[in-house]
């Protein structure tokens, strides 16, 4: 494992979880990058769910060898700030050592944990959820209208997204598709 300049996104091991349960590790590679995960995210997303013999392990394994994910070693900096989190109580490990990697190189940290969002927003960290990316990735113009309103809806499922916000979500799209095609007229 090692750091790398060139990550777009770090990850707690949640979002890696969900993403590749839904097989979309590629889109999110399309949208933010390459994707790092520090090592407890690794531990609980390959080493721990090898030790269980379950499979899902092989999407995250096969997104490390293409690229996609690359494993992340925290600097001794880094590994103070995540025994602070961690002993203030209520964050795992992963989350703490996303939050202090996001924090500490200003790299945009994908997390699900409510506390750790807090946290993140305490700290100024720049963060996004899975419900929202593929949205985000439409408005960069990195994935397509299409592609976008078919990952809020599996992802809403995944997660059980309350139907407001997935409807929000959709009518924030509808109207980005709505506002480029008056733009090219």
């Amino acid at each position: 494992m090692k750091n790398n300049k060139n990550i777009g996104a770090v990850l707690d091991a949640s979002s890696l979880i969900i993403v590749a349960k839904l097989q979309e590790i590629s889109t999110l590679y399309q949208v933010f990058g390459i994707l790092g995960i520090p090592s407890a995210v690794y531990r609980e997303t390959v080493v721990a769910v090898k030790q269980r013999g379950k499979d899902d392990v092989l999407v995250i394994e096969a997104a490390i060898r293409s690229g996609f994910i690359e494993p992340i070693t925290l600097t001794p900096g880094q590994n103070r700030f995540v025994e602070t989190l961690h002993t203030s109580g209520g964050l795992g490990l992963g989350e703490c050592e996303a939050l202090a990697y996001a924090n500490d190189t200003g790299i945009r940290l994908i997390i699900e944990e409510r506390k750790g969002r807090a946290v993140a927003r305490a700290h100024s960290i720049t963060y996004t959820v899975l419900q929202v990316f593929p949205l985000e990735g439409y408005i960069q113009g990195k994935i397509s209208f299409e592609q976008c309103v078919a990952i809020l809806e599996r992802i809403a499922v995944a997660m059980n997204t309350d139907l407001a916000i997935l409807t929000a979500l959709k009518m924030a799209a509808k109207t980005i598709r709505r506002e480029r095609e008056a733009r090219n007229d």
